[in-house]
């Protein structure tokens, strides 16, 4: 059983994101533009052998992906950044349509088949989003899921969620949630990449994440939720960052580095088992050709990026957390170094003692990840509560 939690916890570190398409970012409107052909490639024997999801065999005939014009995009992007992004059909749970788009489909997706099913319940939420960013070269693949009864007229927070491969089966369950009036409506944002890209790929995920965070964060902030903004009506006040695992050194580096910017797309910040030696520990076996050594500054998580030196106070309300044993299933991957465990703790001491509102919890006989649904369920009920009917 340990050995079990172990390899889906080792599976988790490794993670992704996504690649291409090309249609034009113009004016607004919800209008059907030209349909782009794509032709469905044969896929690798090493994606066939991973998921069942790929067809039986390759279509003969083309599969068509329907782009939409109407995305209003950015003014910090690019031209060529504007005409690679579009809203387009959600494809999803087509496998010929992901393998269409590119090799690896939806194969590292870890949907079984009722979670699937629980996203088709609710696909008609599913908005996606193919954007592109010049500066890292790289097609994302995001979906916006709008709430039960989505009133567009009215603003909501938003939930952005990074590693959407890991983390989408949760998506259902936490909408439902929504529905059955357990929490207030909230736009959830999912993160990942397009099938061209290996989101599994730990070379993917800490490139993003630690090698490349200052020019991800100016994705995230001055281009992907800069047009979600242009194109929902969003309460920033409100909205949230998730990330875990290699992702929450990410999300630590967002809020640590949150003053730079004039746009404020999160007032909270969830910071799930963060992995800070992926930035520093070059003896790490799962950190593949990535090479540590053009990290400046490995060690500057410890100084909050030195975020204290610039304010005085940190404006922002911060979770974090994880397991009582992940040092269980990552000792290799910090060698003497703090484990994840022992990294949090050390991140909640530094912020409080700067008097930012901080909170932090160990899910003490939890592993690396199977904490993840309880604890985001319950920050959904705590800090989006139902919405007072009563209340004019």
């Amino acid at each position: 059983m340990e050995n079990t939690m172990k390899n889906k916890a080792l599976t988790l570190m490794l993670c992704g994101l996504m690649a291409a398409s090309a249609v034009s970012c113009a004016g607004k409107g919800e209008t059907s533009s030209a349909t782009v052909e794509t032709t469905a490639a044969a896929t690798t024997a090493e994606a066939a052998a991973e998921t069942e999801t790929e067809p039986a065999t390759e279509p003969t005939t083309k599969v068509t992906v329907e782009y939409y014009e109407g995305l209003i995009c950015s003014d910090n992007m690019t031209e060529k950044e504007k005409e690679r992004s579009s809203f387009r059909e959600f494809t999803l749970l087509d496998p010929e349509k992901c393998f269409s788009l590119g090799k690896f489909g939806r194969n590292r997706y870890c949907l079984d088949p009722d979670e699937l099913v629980s996203v088709r319940k609710i696909q008609d939420s599913f908005h996606e989003l193919a954007i592109y960013d010049e500066q890292l070269d790289t097609p994302f693949l995001v979906h916006i899921i709008t709430p039960p009864n989505y009133d567009e007229n009215k603003e909501y927070p938003v939930f952005f969620i990074t590693d959407e491969i890991y983390w989408m089966e949760l998506i259902p369950i936490m909408w439902n949630m929504i529905n059955e009036g357990e929490a207030s409506p909230v736009i959830f944002v999912t993160h990942g990449y397009e099938y061209s890209i290996d989101g599994n790929a730990n070379e993917t995920r800490v490139d993003k994440f630690t090698l490349h965070q200052k020019e991800f964060l100016d994705f995230i902030t001055d281009d992907l939720m800069k047009t979600i903004s242009l194109n929902y009506k969003i309460d920033e006040s409100r909205s949230v960052l998730f990330g875990h695992s290699s992702g929450g050194p990410f999300a630590d580096y967002a809020l640590c580095n949150s003053d730079k910017y004039e746009y404020q797309p999160f007032k909270n910040y969830i910071i799930g088992s963060p992995a800070f030696s992926d930035s520093y520990y070059d003896d790490n076996p799962y950190k593949g050709d990535i090479d540590l050594s053009i990290i400046k500054d490995p060690y500057a998580f410890q100084r909050e990026f030195d975020y204290f030196d610039r304010n005085e106070a940190m404006d922002k309300n911060v979770f974090i957390c994880a397991g009582g044993r992940e040092n269980r299933s990552f000792e290799d991957c910090y060698g003497d170094n703090k484990n994840m465990t022992e990294e949090a703790t050390a991140l909640y001491e530094r912020l409080i003692s700067h008097g930012t509102d901080a909170e932090l919890k160990i899910y003490e006989d939890c592993y690396h990840n199977n904490y993840v649904e309880d604890m985001l369920k319950d920050y959904l009920k705590q800090n989006f509560p139902p919405e007072d009917k009563t209340q004019n």
